[in-house]
């Protein structure tokens, strides 16, 4: 059979193999003709070894596929040959991944198919929507008429995070991610919900939260920013840039907010934030006029270390980072901040200021499901659910491109950009 292999965990030892044997399911596993396969966040981390207890090369990467039952084992039931399922892969899958024709798995971690929907649909939509459920109904338990800020440079995750909101009664949803035109697909898929986008890159984050919420700060923070910025990668601090500064840019000072602003040659009146303005959703007067007069004068300008951590292209504006600090000062009394970060430390105030506002944390890490037997039912409950809506046209994913199988070595090599803008689903139907 065909499939792609990674010799080693870095995306440039990714090859395409034509020869690999066809695997044989166990008892209780079924042998899948895999159709589509969508890569993930979750491969970039896996070569970046965040996992390297669970993960050992050489593997086959891919963890959510698409396909069709092609061999049941002896003490599998409810699943026959030619049954259309999805599954979400384990990480310790081995050499069983989703990058190949054929794959073995579980067969109590596969769901059926809808026929309406296509196979790169259900593919692209499994980790993604399994990720907003485990953070809307099991970690922050948002609630109708609640006010939830979504921190993430993922504009695919976003798009669906924002469908799913739309459907919980009076949410209103603040948008923290660096501005692209790829917005206007994730504003118009938000029916409403969406009340305010915030630029970290030239807006005081914890300012617009706060005009936002009347001074309250917000229930919820989906703080998913480490999924696509890896953490020794980050900006330390946004750059919140107005008119006039470009003889200031050498006198920066510390902002309330934990970040760094640059102002004039006036002292203290350097450190003043942008005014900002108030726009309905879906348009992009959301954003202040210091913060449009910014974003025009070009990425460079405002964030001038970003192209080494990212890359010479639109994709440098993904690399502005919302330090911890501000994030606990954006939250209410007893608010909730999730977040995917493995690697957080808390000072000894930003502890207190949790604490004195009552609030809580969670840690967001999807695979869990796979890993405790005891929540295999919900973990069910929550991919059939997703089909439904796939089915029913409340959720669509947002994909960016579809490539043959043999086009995997050269698209893995730039998968952390060009992922930001989409899924990435692989073809192999």
């Amino acid at each position: 059979m065909r499939a792609a292999v990674l010799e080693s965990l870095e995306a440039d030892t990714v090859r395409y193999v034509k020869d690999m044997k066809i695997p044989t399911p166990g008892a209780a596993e079924v042998r899948v003709r895999v159709k589509a396969c969508a890569l993930d966040p979750l491969d970039i981390q896996v070569c970046e070894r965040r996992f390297v207890s669970l993960v050992e090369p050489p593997l086959i990467p891919g963890y959510q596929i698409s396909g069709v039952v092609d061999q049941t084992g002896s003490c599998v039931s409810g699943l026959s040959n030619g049954d259309a399922v999805v599954a979400i892969l384990p990480l310790d899958c081995r050499n069983s991944g989703g990058l190949a024709e054929f794959v073995v798995v579980n067969h109590i971690n596969v769901v059926k198919k809808p026929e309406s929907i296509s196979f790169e649909n259900a593919a692209a939509s499994l980790l993604d929507g399994l990720r907003i459920y485990h953070l809307l109904y099991y970690l922050a338990y948002v609630k109708p008429e609640q006010f939830v800020c979504l921190v993430s440079g993922n504009i695919a995750l976003n798009s669906l995070a924002i469908q799913i909101l739309s459907g919980i009664k009076g949410v209103k949803v603040i948008i923290v991610a660096a501005v692209g035109a790829e917005f206007d697909k994730i504003i118009e898929r938000s029916k409403g919900c969406v009340v305010r986008v915030v630029d970290p890159r030239c807006e005081s984050v914890v300012s617009c939260i706060m005009e936002e919420t009347g001074g309250l700060g917000v229930d919820s923070i989906l703080d998913l920013q480490s999924m696509t910025v890896p953490e020794r990668d980050i900006v330390p601090g946004p750059i919140f840039s107005g008119p006039g500064n470009a003889q200031a840019k050498s006198k920066v000072g510390r902002g309330q907010d934990g970040g760094r602003f640059s102002g004039s040659d006036n002292g203290e009146e350097g450190l003043k934030k942008p005014p900002l303005a108030r726009g309905k959703s879906g348009d992009y007067s959301m954003l202040s006029s210091d913060a449009k007069n910014s974003l025009a004068s070009g990425v460079s300008d405002i964030l001038p270390d970003s192209k080494a951590a990212v890359g010479d292209n639109e994709e440098t504006r993904v690399s502005c980072f919302v330090p911890k600090a501000m994030i606990i000062r954006s939250l209410a009394v007893h608010g909730k901040w999730i977040t995917t970060s493995q690697n957080l430390v808390l000072q000894r105030h930003e502890s207190l200021q949790l604490a004195m506002r009552s609030a809580s944390m969670g840690f967001l890490f999807e695979q869990v499901w796979l890993l405790s037997p005891r929540q295999h039912g919900k973990y069910l409950h929550i991919l059939e659910d997703i089909m439904h809506k796939l089915e029913a046209g409340k959720i669509r994913p947002l994909i960016g491109k579809v490539i043959k199988l043999d086009q995997i070595r050269g698209e893995y090599r730039h998968l952390k950009s060009s992922i930001r803008l989409g899924k990435v689903v692989v073809s192999l139907g």
